[in-house]
């Protein structure tokens, strides 16, 4: 046997890991039909992102290289997206198995679907190709149209999963056609090959071209709900599973970022001095991304100010913390792009736990509106005290891993010496979020016991707590955190 098609095999374990459970569920499935009404596909899940987080470390002690003919990349970068993505499902397959919306006999479905999607999404973060970027897209965009309509029988399920392929197929029609132009201009499809082409031809690239890259973006920003391709968002996400809107606001717009910085750096830039990058499209592609990063944040606070559900309020604060994260790629240095991966790990865990409470208050009062959490946090303390740190750290209030990400990305910016005014806008942005978290924090807190008194389970208080504890660390204790990130960062320097 070929060893480099034995070495490119073991690079891909992780992910080759994941199509092995999705086999074994297939089959488990096929043999013994009832392990869909129990906790086994669940458990099977959670192996399978432990199995390949551990091989995701083993493949990461090489040294950072391209394989399959240049299409893929192992390096820490990829490592990083991975862990996240392992974890991600780990996590939303522990919240699915306690969760009213999915019935036992959908939960094998779920399963599958879900190691399709974290497939998926570790394809998009180890791409340099844009054929296998697509690929890795599409397949995580296929599946989360299925997802959002998994509660077939609702009609606003049905609606979520409906725009969702909508919006989808236009992001990526416009995509393609934009790989298309760029294949077109530069004779390839591969990121080191076409970075040449465009060095070596920058001064005579065809008009064309600026357009080619705004189509890209329109097709990458969909997946991270940047502006204007965000409309699909609050839509999705209240109609869609509580525990699936919880996976979609965390992993696949970690995918999304992590093939945009990729595509980001090894095109449209030039390596600087070390830690540094020059971009090839100078101040006037700053100032684009620039004005979508402020646009973006701004659009996302406002919208939620008005929200009454408590899903699209946070369908739409998502939006806002894209824009604040693309304030790291405007600097071109080191500290902007740690400042983005250390946001998503913060971002990761308290997007999450506050998620898992609506979806535990939706559980019990058959509702995710405001007015579902009257009181909650006095007969259910647990829940109370879990969610206030988790929008206090969404909100950037200090002592919590939130703040201490805003805090990365506001001083790269400063640091830098550019886009001033951005970081004083993302500031004002912090504070007018505060109002729409306030407000949830109110009911719980400010309008007294509720009448029907609750109880949290012992299964979703061990989860927030487990979820609470890295958001209170992290904000108190973040230097092992940050050495993390600068090794993740280390191998595209």
């Amino acid at each position: 046997m070929d060893l480099s098609l034995v070495q490119n095999l073991i690079r891909l374990s992780p992910e080759i890991c994941i199509v092995v459970f999705l086999v074994l569920l297939f089959t488990l499935d096929s043999v013994f039909p009832k392990t869909r009404e129990n906790k086994v596909p669940f458990i099977l899940v959670a192996v399978g992102c432990l199995i390949a987080g551990g091989l995701t470390y083993w493949v990461s002690l090489e040294t950072p290289s391209r394989f399959f003919y240049d299409t893929l990349a192992n390096d820490s970068f990829s490592a990083f997206f991975r862990y996240v993505f392992f974890f991600s499902g780990a996590a939303a397959a522990y919240l699915s198995y306690g969760s009213k919306d999915l019935t036992p006999p959908n939960r094998m479905e779920f399963c599958l679907l879900l190691l399709c999607v974290i497939f998926g999404m570790c394809l998009m973060a180890t791409s340099t190709n844009l054929l296998i970027l697509y690929m890795g897209i599409e397949t995580v965009s296929i599946i989360s149209f299925i997802l959002a309509g998994f509660k077939h029988e609702d009609l606003r399920s049905n609606e979520a999963s409906f725009k969702y392929f909508v919006f989808g197929a236009l992001a990526s029609s416009l995509m393609v056609y934009g790989f298309s132009w760029i294949y077109g201009i530069t004779g390839s499809l591969n990121y080191t090959e076409i970075a040449v082409y465009l060095q070596a031809n920058h001064a005579s690239l065809p008009v064309v071209l600026p357009v080619s890259l705004l189509l890209i973006y329109a097709g990458l920003a969909y997946k991270i709900s940047a502006f204007p391709m965000h409309f699909w968002t609050p839509d999705v996400y209240e109609g869609s599973p509580t525990p699936v809107a919880t996976f979609f606001s965390v992993a696949p717009k970690a995918a999304g970022f992590a093939a945009f910085i990729r595509f980001f750096l090894d095109v449209l830039t030039v390596k600087g001095e070390t830690g540094t990058w020059q971009l090839m499209g100078g101040e006037s592609a700053l100032w684009f991304l620039a004005i979508l990063s402020a646009v973006t944040m701004t659009v996302g606070n406002l919208s939620a100010i008005g929200q009454t559900s408590t899903k699209r309020m946070l369908a739409y604060s998502s939006i806002a913390h894209v824009g604040y994260m693309l304030m790291g790629l405007l600097t071109l240095e080191a500290m902007g792009l740690g400042a983005i991966l250390f946001y998503i790990i913060a971002y990761c865990a308290t997007n999450f736990g506050a998620f898992w409470v609506i979806s535990v208050v939706s559980d019990i009062k058959g509702s995710d509106k405001l007015d579902a959490f009257r009181g909650t946090g006095w007969s259910m303390p647990v829940l109370g005290v879990t969610m206030t740190i988790f929008l206090a750290s969404l909100a950037g209030i200090p002592m919590f891993s939130g703040f201490i990400g805003k805090l990365l990305l506001f001083g790269s910016i400063v640091k830098s010496g550019s886009f001033m005014w951005l970081a004083i806008l993302g500031v004002l942005n912090s504070v007018v979020s505060m109002y729409y978290y306030a407000k949830i924090l109110r009911e719980m807190w400010l309008e007294g016991p509720e009448a029907s008194r609750s109880s949290l389970s012992l299964y979703n208080g061990i989860a927030l707590v487990g979820l609470a504890i890295p958001t209170v660390v992290m904000g108190l204790w973040f230097t092992p955190v940050l050495r993390f990130v600068e090794s993740s960062i280390a191998s595209i320097l």
